[in-house]
């Protein structure tokens, strides 16, 4: 038993050498990725409310499985918008559902920010719709209208092997 112990000790410790030299060639490369900003000019940006006949057979639950609550909806609490599939991460874009915009239109009523939670059919291309309970806007369209997303901070640590 005393035997195997220091025969286990000795092939350890012949190995470190080569443990050593294979780790040495390795290094940690810190990539500082921050205020990328991702901006999209929307050729149409359009109001829809939230029934059955503009919406799916669940207009109060969109395609982020986000629930609207009418009543913050409808005191304008609540800022959500959808946006074409061309547009979002799930179908190649550059947006996410839940990320934050800047919108600029020109117009100061929708001016400013809006949450992403939902998306439009499949045939629109390029495009906007501001979510809005029927009483307090059932109508909008703006051309060339520009949304603003800024990415935060993030750091990231990677092997980078030396050859």
């Amino acid at each position: 038993m005393k035997n195997s112990k220091i025969v286990v000790f000795l092939v350890a410790f012949m190995m470190m050498p080569i443990i050593g030299s294979y780790t040495k060639g390795i290094n940690h490369k810190t990539v500082l990725k921050g205020h990328q900003e991702v901006s999209v000019t929307l050729e149409t940006v359009t109001v829809y409310n939230p029934v059955k006949h503009q919406c799916d057979r669940t207009p109060l639950i969109t395609a982020s499985n986000a629930r609207i609550d009418q009543e913050k909806l409808f005191k304008q609490e609540i800022r959500w918008m959808a946006l074409s599939r061309d547009l979002l991460k799930r179908w190649e874009g550059k947006f996410h559902y839940g990320d934050t915009v800047r919108l600029q239109s020109g117009d100061p009523e929708i001016d400013g920010l809006w949450v992403i939670q939902d998306n439009l059919n499949k045939r629109f291309k390029n495009a906007g719709d501001l979510l809005f309970d029927g009483r307090v806007r059932k109508l909008g369209k703006w051309k060339n209208v520009t949304i603003t997303r800024l990415d935060e901070y993030t750091i990231t640590s990677t092997p980078e092997v030396n050859s």
